[in-house]
């Protein structure tokens, strides 16, 4: 049987680079690049969680873009026994979607099986197993279902997938925005000097969300006429699927945006201008640290508990970018964005005569609102939280008069 090697010599332990999105994206396009060019007589190796998470990460998005022979071949014959729990569930998922295989391999049966009769199961299992239910169900294994159901994490996503067609109540939304808690004592101030961007979108993410902004002292973002600020951004998966899922929507919640990429590379899919970072929210005992970051009117509602169920389930490398593709789909109703692999995007390129550069247009909106100069040198520095809120299940963009029933005006 043929095998694949990956050689990575890592200056930067894991536990750092675990922080570091700079490094997390390289070392996924590093794996991604190898994975596709379908080196002979090579082997992986996993080493830690975080590089096996990572690989499987890449192996995954590979087979969604394209089942080409290499990455059907890596997949076949990768020897995952070091592998985690976690991972050889994931790459047994693969196997069964795309190499032919009927059921789970039976040895990984009978370590989930087992893991599963414990009191205790790490989450992230949990939460993989909930989300490919029906995956699994048709493979057979509604053993291995009905006991990750006794544990109470398996909610989390079963009700999540049931989308409440329910209002925000807005009472929430109201005092979210008025009364954001300050943020000097998260992360030890680390966010003060920042903008809050406040962004609504309807549960059906074909449609365009609208951002609204506050500056590092809390005040609104206004135009030079005196009109508040808004700005148009898509939040939608170009896969369709829900945001516990890889490749899925923007999770709604609250995320930090933290700076830049270093350079503005992979412009088909990122656009001329480079992208902004967005992190979860560290987790913490009943999420203590989220909360820190909203008024207690929210802490009983769940518009928030999406990025928890992300963050938990191991998604990562969410951005805020533009893109070099064009949207040839006039009836589309995002029409012009493009959708992406579950980031935010902006608008850009050419359509009807008008060019869009409106990355560039909220890299510079958020460092003038920083007290920053917008120069290229200046974008590293950029800082900021973000709040992603579905507001309800109207199909149509959001508006500056829907948002005016909140008093944002």
């Amino acid at each position: 049987m043929k095998t694949f090697i990956i050689c990575l010599v890592l200056t930067i332990s894991s536990a750092f680079a675990s922080s570091n999105a700079v490094l997390e994206e390289t070392l996924y396009q590093n794996y991604k690049l190898k994975i596709e060019s379908g080196l002979e007589n090579k082997t992986f190796l996993g080493f830690s969680s975080y590089d096996q998470s990572l690989l499987v990460d890449a192996l995954w998005d590979s087979l969604d873009e394209s089942t080409n022979k290499n990455n059907l071949s890596t997949l076949h014959n990768l020897q995952d026994f070091h592998f985690s729990l976690v991972e050889k569930l994931r790459l047994g998922i693969l196997k069964v979607t795309y190499d032919d295989a009927k059921t789970l391999d039976p040895v990984l049966v009978g370590e989930l099986l087992n893991e599963l009769r414990s009191p205790e199961v790490e989450v992230k299992l949990i939460y993989i197993l909930a989300a490919h239910e029906k995956i699994l169900l048709a493979a057979g294994h509604k053993d291995i279902i009905d006991l990750a159901k006794t544990h109470s994490e398996y909610g989390d996503i079963s009700q999540d997938r049931q989308e409440s067609d329910d209002q925000v109540l807005a009472e929430v939304i109201t005092d979210l925005y008025f009364n954001t808690p300050d943020v000097s004592s998260y992360m030890d101030g680390e966010y003060v000097k920042s903008v809050k961007i406040f962004m609504f979108c309807h549960n059906n993410r074909l449609y365009p969300c609208m951002m609204v902004m506050k500056d590092v002292n809390g005040k609104e973002v206004r135009n030079s006429d005196g009109t508040l600020w808004t700005h148009q951004v898509l939040a939608s998966a170009k896969t369709g699927l829900p945001s516990y899922q890889r490749n899925g929507n923007t999770p709604a919640g609250i995320l930090t945006i933290d700076s830049v990429m270093p350079v503005a590379d992979q412009q088909i899919s990122y656009g001329k201008f480079r992208r902004m970072m967005l992190n979860f929210i560290p987790k913490s005992k009943d999420e203590v640290l989220l909360k820190s970051l909203m008024p207690k009117s929210s802490w009983s509602h769940d518009w928030w508990s999406a990025t928890t169920v992300a963050r938990d389930i191991g998604r990562n490398m969410f951005r805020i970018h533009g893109t070099g593709k064009i949207n040839t789909d006039q009836n589309s109703p995002y029409y012009p964005f493009v959708r992406t692999s579950g980031c935010i995007a902006n608008k850009e390129n050419t359509y009807d005569g008008v060019t869009y550069t409106n990355q560039r247009l909220l890299l510079d909106t958020i460092m003038i609102n920083m007290g920053l100069k917008p120069t290229f040198e200046n974008e590293p520095k950029i800082k900021g939280i973000l709040y992603l809120i579905e507001l309800d299940d109207t199909n149509g963009a959001t508006t500056s008069e829907e948002l005016k029933q909140f008093g944002i005006e």
